[in-house]
């Protein structure tokens, strides 16, 4: 349902002799509706096979045909009602609706078989009571008179909002590229290790080049764009890449004193790391480190050796 479709609940309207009333519903009597179940079937592992074709059966994603239920208790002014939908009604509480058994039974009867096929139900807007009853019903997940105990059978589709959602994800998509075009080589690789992008190719295991891995690390940002955005102005991630690289290359190191990682060049010490032995918990402790105050002037060092 697009913004000119969905209902528009108005001031409550009062009905003489009665001390409940139901919300006043607009539709767009030349638009349909369009309402989907919530529930869809489980892809199989290994595919049906229709032995007169002798080929596999497509996947069906809902059940064919369901039945409307067209009766429902709801949540309504703190208090539990029970709701029913027969063609022609002008009230969907029970308690305001005939009382004659057979009269409601032939209502019933007479009333058209709504279903959804192939998971879909569509109605135009012309139905008024039935929209509202489909809007209200605990059926609808949408619905904010859903009782605690009621299953969710089907919810309403909203063309506008999931334009808007798609629009968004379009955009995040976008923006995520952008970064991924324009980020340098280096930015590129650290940002890439992050996102656990491999460096060399699986089947030759040579080294990619920057070229190859830039169209890798566009394809992560198609795929996930925001994680890749959060992740991509994060400056701790390139910190901690470089005490990594750092490491790895000894110009950072604990040999002078097990107890204390120090500059590589002149033994200065940075931190202490006592009773700390694997490379990962070292490196751990100095990237903690660069997040104090006492850290600052490290962090600029390290930048500084890093990039040159």
């Amino acid at each position: 349902m697009g913004k000119a479709d969905a209902p528009v609940m108005d001031a409550p309207l009062q009905k003489k002799g009665r001390d409940q009333f139901l919300p006043q519903y607009q539709f767009d009597p030349n638009k349909r509706y369009i309402f989907q179940l919530a529930e869809e079937n489980v892809q199989r592992e290994l595919p049906i096979i229709d032995m007169g074709e002798k080929r596999p059966i497509p996947h069906q994603r809902f059940t064919p045909r369901r039945n409307i239920v067209l009766t429902s208790q709801i949540v309504w002014d703190g208090e539990r009602r029970t709701l029913r939908y027969y063609d022609g009604c002008t009230d969907l509480f029970v308690e305001n609706q005939p009382k004659e058994k057979d009269v409601i039974n032939q209502y019933i009867a007479q009333s058209k078989k709504r279903e959804f096929i192939n998971g879909k139900f569509g109605i135009f807007g012309d139905e008024r009571m039935l929209l509202i009853y489909l809007m209200i019903c605990s059926w609808n997940g949408e619905s904010e008179f859903r009782t605690r105990s009621a299953d969710v059978v089907f919810i309403p589709i909203n063309a506008d909002k999931e334009a808007t959602i798609e629009s968004e994800k379009l955009d995040k998509i976008e923006e995520a590229l952008k970064f991924a075009r324009e980020a340098s080589d280096t930015k590129m690789f650290i940002h890439g290790q992050f996102l656990g992008i491999p460096t060399r190719d699986w089947d030759s295991d040579n080294e990619l080049t920057p070229k190859e891995y830039r169209t890798k690390y566009r394809q992560e940002a198609s795929r996930f764009p925001q994680k890749f955005i959060d992740s991509y102005g994060n400056k701790s991630i390139e910190v901690k890449y470089y005490i990594d690289k750092a490491l790895q290359k000894g110009i950072i190191n604990n040999k002078f004193n097990p107890n204390k990682a120090s500059w590589g060049s002149n033994n200065t010490e940075i931190c202490d790391i006592s009773g700390l032995k694997s490379t990962d918990a070292i490196s751990q402790a100095l990237f903690e480190f660069s997040k104090s105050e006492l850290g600052e002037e490290f962090v600029i060092q390290l930048r500084a050796i890093s990039e040159v």
